[in-house]
């Protein structure tokens, strides 16, 4: 028989024996005990009873494991082939789908305008203010693979902080020394999911045990997925959890598997919040015993999801941009229109929502030409129509969607 949930057990058994079958799971020695402890949740409520969470490594996990490793690799070869414009414009275009993506499942609207700012802004180190500022920075942390350090209650509230500034409403903000001190639920108008605990103090405890769970040896993905279910178990703030806790999960996973990968998580979860709630809360149920090894499952496949959407379009527009390449000597009458043309053709098909690429950006890619040629050239393309001024300060151009056009179609 196939491995199920215990709750599923139960129903095909009559409810007899699964006692049984939940110590034989909790007591095997391939299972893993997280040392995190939840109560069950029953029609809204939270039950007295307490469960530790633990996982069955069975047989699917694991291949899923190794999918997800194995399309990793694969994502990274394809971006380490790709020119330095194109690489750099996928990681923004993916990017901003992730930080729409995390905004929308909160019910935060954000616009790709607001986005596309703030990583200019980001990466020019601008003292100006813009909105997601902040919000954009941290992400950028998980394209240059650092990883975070979390030893102490504090290394939370600072993430939370620099995460989300000015984000946070002030009346949204934490009420108590670090964290949520106050009633919460999560639910609709008609049914509530979960209800975390009231105290600060029972907030603070639960967190150091998801402290010592993250730094254990538990096998890398299985870690960074229970402890997003359990972050998101405690809620320790009033607002901000769900971006706090699934920025934790891309970290971790950016580390250890590749930033592209990571930062699809939250696009997928989007696409499948049904799917992603029902996960949440079948391991609430009472019924299950604090078995979390569905929600790692579920979670997993999210990420292959993610992970084969990206290679699709990886493979494809690697495809085009070899071809566009050969399609330029067509256009192009100079050495500096191919070259130029090129680089505005990768911003562009990488990243078709972008401002493009500002004008002092492009000395990298043009040292064997002089600057007045590469002005007088932008200059010309420009007047052409094949170019167009998204910014004027600093300047900024991308290539014309009728010029992208017309050289897909020849």
């Amino acid at each position: 028989m196939d491995y199920k949930s215990l709750s599923k057990w139960g129903y095909i058994n009559h409810n007899e024996s699964v006692i049984d079958e939940y110590e034989k799971r909790y007591n095997s020695p391939t299972t893993i005990k997280t040392g995190l402890f939840i109560n069950p949740i029953l029609r809204g409520e939270r039950q007295p009873e307490v469960r530790e969470l633990f996982i069955m490594p069975i047989q699917e996990m694991l291949s899923l494991q190794d999918t997800i490793m194995q399309n990793s690799k694969k994502i990274t070869e394809l971006r380490n082939d790709l020119p330095g414009i194109a690489s750099g414009q996928l990681f923004n275009h993916t990017l901003t789908n992730e930080v729409m993506s995390t905004n929308d499942i909160e019910d935060v609207k954000t616009t790709s305008e607001e986005i596309t700012e703030a990583i200019a802004s980001v990466k020019n180190n601008s003292s100006r203010k813009t909105r997601l500022n902040s919000f954009v920075r941290m992400y950028f942390k998980i394209n240059n693979r650092e990883n975070l350090n979390i030893k102490k209650l504090e290394d939370i509230r600072e993430i939370y902080d620099f995460l989300l500034e000015g984000e946070v409403a002030e009346e949204d903000l934490p009420d108590g020394k670090m964290f949520r001190n106050s009633y919460a639920r999560i639910g609709n108008d008609v049914k509530t999911n979960h209800v975390p605990k009231l105290k600060e103090e029972d907030t603070s405890r639960d967190l150091v045990e998801w402290i010592k769970f993250i730094n254990g040896n538990t096998p890398f993905l299985i870690k960074a997925l229970v402890s997003h279910y359990f972050f998101e178990y405690i809620h320790p703030f009033k607002d901000g959890n769900g971006r706090t806790g699934r920025y934790i999960a891309c970290v971790y996973l950016g580390y250890k598997l590749d930033p592209l990968t990571a930062i699809t998580l939250s696009s997928e979860i989007n696409k499948n919040r049904s799917k992603y709630y029902k996960s949440f809360v079948d391991v609430e149920n009472p019924k299950n015993y604090g078995e979390v090894t569905f929600f790692v499952i579920d979670m997993m496949k999210l990420l292959i999801k993610g992970q084969k959407a990206l290679l699709e379009d990886l493979e494809e527009k690697k495809n085009m941009l070899f071809y566009g390449e050969k399609l330029l000597n067509t256009f192009a009458k100079t050495n500096e229109e191919k070259t130029l043309l090129y680089l505005h053709f990768q911003s562009y098909l990488f990243n078709d929502v972008s401002d493009g690429i500002e004008d002092r950006d492009l000395k990298q890619y043009t040292t064997k030409f002089k600057k007045i040629q590469v002005k007088r050239t932008l200059e010309n393309l420009t007047e052409k129509g094949a170019l167009e001024i998204t910014k004027k300060s600093p300047k900024t151009r991308r290539l014309s969607t009728e010029w992208f056009d017309k050289l897909l179609e020849n």
